[in-house]
């Protein structure tokens, strides 16, 4: 199964005791064979760097650009990895 991540985009956000914070965006792949199907599999990634706390999603969708999508939405409102999984099931 041939895996591989692509960044996307770093956002520096603030908490509420104003705090600095690093989140790193990727977009996963991965090659599926499966009975019936053999393709390209997308999933998300956030890292913080500070924590390390590091939040994946795999196999969301097939589809590349539902994939770009979906990770811009993901960046323009500030998801953080403690949020990622609930957003991702509100997504689907």
């Amino acid at each position: 199964m041939d895996t591989g991540e692509t960044y996307l985009e770093t956002l520096t956000l603030e908490d509420e005791a104003g705090r600095k914070h690093r989140f790193h965006y990727y977009i996963l792949l991965e090659h599926l064979k499966l009975e019936d199907f053999s393709g390209e599999s997308y999933g998300i990634k956030i890292e913080e760097k500070e924590t390390g706390e590091i939040a994946v999603v795999p196999h969301v969708t097939t589809r590349s650009s539902v994939i770009y999508q979906l990770a811009r939405t993901l960046v323009e409102h500030q998801v953080t990895p403690c949020t990622l999984m609930d957003v991702i099931q509100d997504w689907l």
